[in-house]
Parts: structure tokens; C-alpha cells; sequence
């Protein structure tokens, strides 16, 4: 995989993690404790992931980065709908469990790019 397509991955991955970041904050400003607090958990996990993967930056890595990166945009924009839906109070909680799988799969895409 070229740095180019490295720091693609990275980039898109960022935006899963600022995603998740609002999407906290909006589950805590709508009394969401308990959401709140699972996104919280993947939030931190997320991180993890990219922090392991900014060390392995220069290392090599496996997989097709265009497969990984068209994975990473429908995560994100799957997240995008169910944040817009949580800003409408349209099925709320509902939203926030798709949005928490829709964050796992970018954690297993990740984790899976860190050997």
C-alpha cells in the first residue's frame, strides 16, 4: 500500500472518530446516559486502533486500500444518517444502535489493518 493510500485510510478514519466524538455528545445532550456512555467506549477503542495504526504509518501494510477506504465512507456515511435522524429525535435510540455497528465495523476494518 502507498503513504498516499495510508494517509486516505487515516483520513477517513479520523472522520469516524469525530463522527463518534459528536455523536456522544449529542446522545449526552439529549439525557442519553447509557448510549452516551457506549459511545464513549467506542470512542476510545477507535482510537486505539488509529493510534496503532499512525505508529505503523511507515511499516508495512496488507489489504486493497481502495476496498477498505469505500468500506470506511459507507460506515461513515451510515453513521451521518442516524446522527442526522438523533438530531430530528427520530427513533432516537434506535439511531444510536446502528450508529454504534456502523462504528464497530470501522473498529474491526482497523484493527484489522494493524498486524
Amino acid at each position: 500500500m502507498k503513504p498516499t493510500e495510508k494517509n486516505l485510510l487515516l483520513d477517513a478514519l479520523s472522520v469516524s472518530y469525530n463522527r463518534t466524538n459528536y455523536l456522544k455528545a449529542l446522545c449526552e445532550e439529549q439525557a442519553l446516559t447509557e448510549e452516551a456512555g457506549q459511545l464513549d467506549r467506542r470512542k476510545a477503542r477507535l482510537k486505539l486502533e488509529i493510534d496503532g495504526l499512525l505508529h505503523d504509518l511507515y511499516d508495512n501494510w496488507i489489504g486493497d486500500a481502495k476496498t477498505l477506504n469505500g468500506q470506511l465512507d459507507e460506515s461513515n456515511k451510515a453513521v451521518d444518517k442516524a446522527v442526522k435522524d438523533i438530531e430530528q429525535k427520530v427513533k432516537t435510540a434506535e439511531n444510536v444502535v446502528k450508529a454504534i455497528g456502523y462504528i464497530d465495523d470501522v473498529i474491526k476494518i482497523a484493527a484489522g489493518l494493524v498486524l
